[in-house]
């Protein structure tokens, strides 16, 4: 039986007897995790990655889920990252295993998600010389990671042993700080890869490591305040997901300061009063007085309209953490540290400062006007044209809920169709994007990730995305998961006809490599991963059929084929120019 002794004497360290030094090693990485806050881990099966997952596998109270697929699994660990906004343990064996991961890292460094990838690795001395499953994976996710460490081997000596619970509790500070995102530690294993766990208990480690490793500096508030009071005509700008308590102090901070509020979807506050949330339509229809400066809390916002009138603004980004800027403007004073303390801080003008009172009102009205006919312009259209889904979601969704539904929106066209035609947003809807990258991969295993935390999901999705992640579906059937997903079938690649290629290209060339039509029976695939499913080809049945599965459980698949691209680009261009012809016809 083995036996765990303190040999600790004259403040030097030696090594214990009668330890298996793999499991003793382990034993450390996982308490450490543990105390760091992590309670939910995505496994991937594989050879070298045995003992993580064996190790993680002891611990009660770190929940696992197993996915085959590297690529779904890592954009699933995102979505419960975005969902419970605490680290989430991704494993996976060494090799292509782990270059797989690269794109649900870059997604989440962009989108400042902590994701904690465990890579397993072979030794240094398996390394360059020919080993099966061997790639260099040394910093192998580059700059999009927060902190990498490559970890030694497993040996039985309490040096070894505090460095790694040292680097284990680095790692996640990094990924749990006041500017979440991926950190990256490598594990280099030998064989054999089978722990020798003590039948008594854990062997003896150091303690967890729990308090604060870094700490982030902060700009001067009063400074900031002085600055922002040379302005009195400025925006404040709310990129995704800002909490109810910022969402609050937003406000009397614009009231008190006059600047209108600028929030995006992804934002979820478009539905509290005096929000401006019609502001893509508005600033595509109409001519508006340009801003001062700008007060930016988030990320970027989606509207290209919205970045074109903030570009170049000089005013003040909240961060978290002084490291993220603004495409946009590269003048921006950067606040650091918490953002909730820092617009308290703010609150009040300073003595200085001239309020426009008019500034504030305008842009009200404005808003107004587009939200109140946007309803109407829509009830002109054909029912089955893009716009209606989005523009009449939180009308359609009717079920009792009892908490917000989590509502996941695709790029390209899915989410600025949301933005654009949702302006007052729907307070019993909370809605979810991957808008660091902006890219399509991955999106039904975000979803589904999301829906493991929150118990149902609603996706809406276009065709070409739902297929780059087809094999994401696996998770709703292996885990009994509720998710609906909403198919919007154009035919290709929807966002390009909103593009120079499609007015500068042939007919054929532009289909060939931009239009890209896929052409498949989507039955099929919700036949494969037993999925409820309906096809749509109108509005009035896309309405229909939404009320009937919202109802449902399990995976429901709801495929909507809309008409030709052409006529959605058409759709879109004519209810900017109604909206234009609204606000001309108030003015006048």
């Amino acid at each position: 039986m083995e036996t765990s002794v303190d040999v600790r004497s004259n403040g030097r360290f030696g090594t214990p007897v009668n330890i298996d030094p793999l499991a003793w090693y382990l034993d450390t990485v996982v308490a450490q995790l543990a105390a760091g806050g992590v309670t939910h881990a995505v496994i991937c099966p594989g050879s070298r990655s045995t003992p993580l997952t064996l190790a993680l596998h002891r611990h009660s109270m770190i929940k696992l889920q197993v996915l085959v697929d590297e690529r779904s699994a890592g954009f699933f660990a995102l979505g419960m990252a975005k969902a419970l906004k605490q680290p989430v343990v991704l494993v996976v064996t060494s090799g292509t295993a782990a270059a797989n991961l690269l794109p649900a890292v870059v997604e989440a460094s962009l989108s400042h998600l902590p994701l904690v990838v465990l890579t397993a690795d072979r030794p240094p001395e398996l390394r360059g010389v020919g080993a099966s499953q061997t790639i260099d994976q040394f910093e192998l996710y580059g700059s999009h990671v927060k902190f990498f460490k490559d970890l030694p081997s497993p040996e039985a000596t309490f040096e070894v042993i505090q460095y790694v619970r040292s680097q284990v509790a680095r790692a996640l500070q990094c990924a749990g700080d006041t500017r979440p995102g991926p950190v990256h530690l490598n594990f280099p294993f030998r064989e054999p890869l089978l722990p020798k766990w003590s039948q008594t208990g854990i062997p003896a480690r150091p303690s967890p490591i729990t308090h604060p490793i870094l700490t982030v500096p902060q700009r001067s508030l009063s400074d900031a305040k002085v600055f922002l009071g040379q302005f009195s005509r400025g925006i404040v700008v709310v990129g995704p997901e800002v909490d109810e308590i910022q969402a609050g102090l937003l406000m009397e901070w614009a009231n008190r300061w006059g600047w209108p509020v600028f929030a995006d979807i992804l934002a979820n506050i478009r539905h509290i009063d005096g929000v401006i949330g019609a502001y893509d339509l508005l600033l595509k229809s109409s001519r508006v007085p340009s801003p001062e400066a700008i007060l930016r809390v988030g990320s970027i916002p989606t509207s290209k309209s919205l970045n074109r009138l903030i570009y170049g603004l000089p005013g003040l980004l909240l961060e978290p953490s002084p490291q993220g800027l603004d495409p946009n403007s590269q003048d921006l004073v950067v606040l650091g540290g918490d953002i909730s303390e820092s617009l308290a801080a703010l609150l009040e003008p300073p003595g200085s400062y001239h309020r426009d009172l008019q500034w504030l009102p305008q842009w009200q009205d404005a808003n107004q006007r587009v939200a109140a006919a946007l309803p109407k312009i829509l009830r002109q259209r054909p029912l089955n044209a893009e716009p209606q889904l989005c523009g009449n979601l939180g009308q359609w969704l009717t079920a009792d809920l009892l908490r917000p539904l989590p509502v996941m929106v695709s790029n390209s066209m899915p989410v600025r169709d949301l933005d654009t035609y949702l302006p007052t947003g729907a307070p019993h809807l909370r809605f979810f994007a991957n808008r660091g990258a902006n890219g399509i991969d991955g999106v039904t295993s975000t979803a589904l990730g999301l829906s493991s935390h929150f118990g149902d999901v609603l996706l809406i999705i276009g065709d070409l995305a739902f297929y780059h992640d087809m094999n994401g579906l696996l998770a709703a059937l292996k885990f009994g998961l509720n998710a609906l997903i909403i198919v919007v079938n154009n035919h290709g690649g929807g966002i390009f006809s909103f593009l120079p290629q499609y007015e500068q290209l042939a007919p054929d060339v532009f289909e060939t490599y931009f239009g890209t039509p896929l052409e498949l029976d989507l039955s099929q695939v919700a036949s494969l991963y037993r999925a409820e499913f309906r096809r749509a080809t109108g509005g009035g049945e896309l309405k229909r059929y939404l009320e009937d599965l919202q109802l449902m459980q399990g995976l429901r698949i709801l495929e909507w084929v809309v008409p030709s691209r052409e006529q959605n680009r058409r759709w879109h261009v004519e209810t900017a120019q109604r909206i234009r012809e609204v606000l001309s016809h108030d003015e006048s």
